[in-house]
């Protein structure tokens, strides 16, 4: 499995966010569904690393919830929600592995990628 640093995950994530529809004739259904998982798992990993550096935050949990939900809409099963995605066992594995990467990743990075994503707009 293809693993990345997280602030790469995230701005790749970004990334894909602004330009799925420019790319999504050239990607196969499968490829598309797991470039979403992906971009999910590197939200979900955020949304629990990042309170534990930057404390509670109403804006960034509310930003989180946000992006998940744009990313799923643009899965090939329509009305995809995250607790089932949560299920996938394709998804699952993509997540252990970006829990791992996080880990990896130092804390000055996490911080600096837990502030670029307060900065994405809604």
């Amino acid at each position: 499995m293809f693993t990345r640093s997280l602030n790469r995950f995230l701005c790749l994530s970004l990334f894909v966010l602004s330009t799925h529809s420019a790319f999504a004739e050239s990607l196969t259904t499968a490829e598309s569904d797991e470039l979403i998982k992906e971009d999910v798992a590197a939200t979900q990993v955020l949304a629990t690393v990042c309170p534990k550096i930057m404390g509670k935050n109403a804006i960034f949990e509310k930003k989180a919830q946000q992006l998940s939900e744009s990313y799923l809409k643009n899965m090939s099963v329509k009305n995809m929600t995250l607790a089932q995605l949560a299920q996938d066992t394709e998804y699952q594995a993509i997540l252990a592995a970006a829990q791992a990467d996080a880990i990896e990743v130092g804390q000055d990075e996490q911080k600096s990628v837990c502030g670029e994503m307060l900065e994405i707009e809604s």
